[in-house]
Formats: structure tokens, C-alpha cells, sequence
């Protein structure tokens, strides 16, 4: 499983990203989704990433959906892209904030920066399902550091001891990278049709994305050549775990319907029904990602291992 984040090349004021994090506030109409596909947010979800100053480059973009148009990244001081009408939020692209006022108020708020798309309905927009249920993502991106001077010396760093990944049951040999998910939920109960029977009224969703990709090691010098074959590589690894977390992700949809789609039962199997609903949903997710490794190839790996 994989997922890739541009190297951002860190200068001077790279430091003000270090333990810094991002939350992404999105209201009902549109999506937020990074270049990266490490990292996307769904309407009515809030999203809290972690960053890691070495590496962290992205750009977001604001994606209506039908029946909505993108009018903007919302005005509070400590927003990224405030004002914007642009819905490809890139102040965070190039490494450190170019905008010094950006940067002041990161600085205010304790490392914490915040997103704001809007989306106004065009008159075609479905009216929303007003769930209620709060659901909160979290994500972070661990990296390894490999070097060598040589094709082979990174690859056997990739499957040794710099590798931090545990072998693969099956394959008997570490993946080079891993994508991975655990989750959190709480609902509140109403009557159904009589006091004898209940259904889920409300609740709270949290998910916690975590992603491990290796990275060359600071002050690595590679040659044009290694980097030629390097970068490929680092790409097919990422957008390999970008797959996995696109997988995961459905979950933050699917938790909430099943749950609200229980229906009335006997108060007293409420729990249980809710368990069952939620450990189906999760196991069906897991299955799909199994089936998305056995059917996206490492012809990415063998290039570079040859």
C-alpha cells in the first residue's frame, strides 16, 4: 500500500511547519482533495493532518459537487488561501508560506493553520441528507530516511533494516510502503415505532489515516541517474497507498448509513446490531483493499530492482 508526497525543498523559515498541523472545515456542496491523494476531506467533514515540514508540499483543491459551484476559501486569520476564489489552494506548494501575514498568524495559533471552502447551491443542488452524525478524520505521513550511493544500495536499504515495515505474511518480504486505518464511534439511541424499540438518533464518526513512505535521507546526493529512477518509484508507492486511503475513506459515508439504516429493533440488541452493522461495513473495506493489491502491480519495483 502507498502514497506520495512531494519533497519540498526547505528554506529559512521551514520551521514554522515543524509539529504544525491543518484542519479543513468542509460544509455541505463540495469535497477538499490534495495533489497528492494523500489526503481528502467530504462534505460535512472536518479533517485535522499532521505536517511534516521536510516533505510536506501540497496543493488543495476545492471540488463542487453537482448542483454547486466553488465561491471561495473562507477570511479568518489563521485560514491558507484566505479570500481565494481560486479553488486551487496552493500557498502550501513550495515548501514554506510565501505569504508573510499567513505566516504570522500559523504562528499565533500555535502551529495550527485552517481551510474554509465554500460552495453556494446554482438552483439544480440536492438538497442535503442532514445526517447527523459528526465525523471527524485524522492524518498523518511517517517517513523513513534510506541512502546509498548506488541503484542497489537503496534497494537493499528498502528491504532492510532502514525499512521499518513488517514483512508481508504472504510475500515473506516488506513492503515498501503501507497505508493503514483505525476508527472510533459513538451514537446516541431514540425510541422507534414503541419504548420497546430503538434506532440510532445521532453520533460521531473518527477515523485515523496513517501512511509510512520512504524518502532519500537528508543530505542524500544522488546522481541524475538515481534520482531518474528513484522518483518514479517514490510515485508509484504513493499514489499505489493513495489507492488504499481512497478505499478507506469510503468509510466515512458508509458508517454513518449503516447505522442510521438499522432501523427500529428491540432496545435491548441495539448494541449488537449497531457492532454487527459497523464490523461488516469495516471488514467489506478491508476485502477491497486486499483486491486492490492483488490486482495493481510492482512493475514500478521491478524497474528499480534491476
Amino acid at each position: 500500500m502507498l502514497l506520495w508526497a512531494r519533497v519540498a525543498g526547505v528554506l529559512g523559515l521551514s520551521a514554522l511547519l515543524m509539529g504544525s498541523k491543518i484542519i479543513i472545515y468542509v460544509p455541505a456542496g463540495g469535497s477538499v482533495v490534495s495533489s497528492s491523494g494523500l489526503f481528502a476531506c467530504a462534505a460535512g467533514e472536518v479533517c485535522t493532518i499532521d505536517i511534516d515540514e521536510r516533505y510536506f508540499s501540497e496543493t488543495f483543491t476545492a471540488e463542487a459537487e453537482p448542483g454547486y459551484e466553488f465561491s471561495g476559501w473562507g477570511n479568518r486569520a489563521d485560514a491558507v488561501c484566505r479570500d481565494s476564489r481560486d479553488p486551487y489552494c496552493r500557498a502550501l506548494d513550495d515548501g514554506p508560506f510565501a505569504d508573510r501575514e499567513v505566516m504570522q498568524s500559523q504562528l499565533r495559533s500555535a502551529g495550527t493553520l485552517t481551510m474554509h471552502p465554500s460552495f453556494a447551491a446554482t438552483g439544480r443542488a440536492v438538497p442535503a441528507s442532514g445526517s447527523r452524525f459528526e465525523v471527524r478524520s485524522f492524518h498523518r505521513t511517517r517517513y523513513y530516511p534510506v541512502s546509498g550511493d548506488s541503484q542497489a544500495e537503496l534497494w537493499a536499504q528498502l528491504h532492510g533494516a532502514a525499512n521499518p515495515l513488517e514483512p508481508d505474511r504472504e510475500a515473506g518480504v516488506k513492503p515498501l510502503g503501507l497505508a493503514s486505518f483505525r476508527y472510533e464511534y459513538d451514537y446516541v439511541s431514540s425510541f422507534g415505532e414503541n419504548t420497546s424499540s430503538c434506532r440510532v438518533d445521532s453520533g460521531t464518526l473518527k477515523l485515523h489515516f496513517e501512511t509510512v513512505l520512504p524518502q532519500l535521507a537528508a543530505g542524500q546526493r544522488a546522481s541524475d541517474e538515481l534520482q531518474s529512477r528513484w522518483q518514479p518509484l517514490q510515485e508509484h508507492i504513493t499514489e499505489h497507498e493513495a489507492g488504499h486511503h481512497a478505499i478507506y475513506r469510503q468509510l466515512v459515508t458508509q458508517v454513518p448509513q449503516v447505522m442510521s439504516g438499522l432501523g427500529a429493533v428491540p432496545c435491548q440488541q441495539l448494541d449488537q446490531a449497531v457492532h454487527m452493522a459497523v464490523e461488516e461495513t469495516v471488514a467489506a473495506i478491508r476485502r477491497a483493499s486486499a483486491n486492490y493489491d492483488e490486482h495493481h502491480g510492482g512493475e514500478n519495483y521491478l524497474a528499480f530492482s534491476r
